[in-house]
């Protein structure tokens, strides 16, 4: 790495130190807002070829393990991981794009009768959680993702998941103009 910055050294040095994630406006106040916000960037590109990442969520910033790595750390502390099953995985990203959804929207967006051990499994792995109850006849509980899903994801908001519009863009076929400009 190449010597950073006064401003940059400082804020690594607050970020490996504090054991909770630090409030960015607390260092506008003691700093520059455009310097702080460079050496976040420097930092954040620094630690991306790294074990840990640079995580900026909610208004805070903290240096935390890539989720990539956060598997070895789990085998080490003991801890067993945990798999999810194919129709898991596509009821969270079904969850993630269209939360709040209820089991009922599952089943019907995947044109099959959910096994409660599948949602069992995410509420488990804490990935997914309660949110409220629909207003509609029955009132069906909605689910929705938790922080632990952005955390396991290294997205630092919902709204870095792509909208519904834009899956259904990248899943279209090329076509000849598109095909033309990659050639």
């Amino acid at each position: 790495m190449a010597a950073g910055s006064s401003l940059e050294l400082q804020l690594e040095a607050l970020l490996l130190a504090s054991p909770e994630p630090v409030l960015i406006q607390k260092i506008y106040e003691a700093a520059d807002k455009v310097a702080v916000d460079a050496a976040l960037a420097s930092l954040g590109e620094f630690w991306k070829s790294r074990g840990m990442r640079l995580q900026v969520k909610g208004g805070m910033a903290s240096i935390v393990p890539s989720p990539v790595h956060v598997r070895v750390l789990a085998e080490v502390q003991g801890e067993k991981s945990r798999v999810l099953s194919s129709a898991a995985i596509e009821t969270l990203c079904f969850i993630a794009v269209h939360q709040p959804v209820s089991i009922n929207d599952i089943e019907k967006a995947r044109g099959l009768k959910l096994f409660k051990g599948v949602m069992d499994s995410l509420l488990d792995a804490g990935l997914v959680r309660s949110s409220v109850r629909r207003t509609d006849a029955g009132r069906a509980v909605a689910y929705v993702t938790t922080d632990a899903f952005l955390d396991h994801f290294g997205l630092s908001s919902l709204a870095d998941i792509p909208t519904a519009e834009e899956i259904a863009e990248m899943g279209k076929p090329f076509t000849d103009e598109v095909m033309e400009e990659v050639s």
